[in-house]
């Protein structure tokens, strides 16, 4: 299976757990909020990035997702990817959830008030300033129609990944041990 399938999957599969919990977070926003805070406590609960989900729904999914989310971040590989719609969703719904992620990411940076932007290096400090700036992107009906949309979008999902690994990678040690999981045959 591809990634981006097994994106897709995840990413609908939470939205029907999100639903059926009667969380009003999307699936884009709760997998930022959730990375945002493991760039500060790689140890925190996935069930923390979820406020108003009043069950344990989802918590199995989401702490499959934590686990996804810290493969993909200690990945030397840098495998690291945002949970957004995939390709099939019209361009302006997954610059929204863009936006959201990215929201979430930044809400997730500060949920437990530890977070210094000026600790950090100039460059991820640059970083932290246009995810700010992307937390608030919209798209026109004109930008849309636009031939290049695609893959600016794409340019910019791209930056939002390697970007947050960067956050990531100075914000937390390297992990000792194995680099890679193992897998069963």
């Amino acid at each position: 299976m591809s990634q981006g399938t097994s994106q897709n999957n995840i990413f609908d599969a939470l939205q029907v757990g999100l639903t059926q919990a009667e969380s009003v977070q999307t699936p884009g926003e709760v997998h930022g909020t959730l990375t945002g805070m493991l760039c500060i406590d790689n140890e925190i609960s996935a069930t923390r990035a979820v406020e108003d989900v009043k069950n344990d729904k989802i918590e199995g999914a989401l702490a499959a997702l934590r686990e996804m989310t810290l493969e993909g971040l200690f990945d030397p590989d840098l495998s690291f990817t945002p949970l957004l719609p995939g390709d099939d969703v019209d361009l302006e719904r997954r610059v929204q959830a863009l936006a959201r992620w990215c929201a979430g990411f930044l809400y997730g940076l500060s949920a437990d008030g530890s977070f210094e932007i000026n600790s950090l290096s100039g460059e991820v400090r640059e970083v932290v300033n246009d995810l700010t700036e992307l937390s608030r992107a919209g798209l026109t009906a004109e930008d849309a129609d636009h031939e290049s949309a695609e893959a600016d979008y794409a340019e910019l999902v791209e930056y939002v990944r390697v970007g947050v690994q960067m956050v990531f990678l100075e914000l937390q040690p390297k992990r000792e041990g194995p680099t890679r999981r193992e897998s069963l045959h």
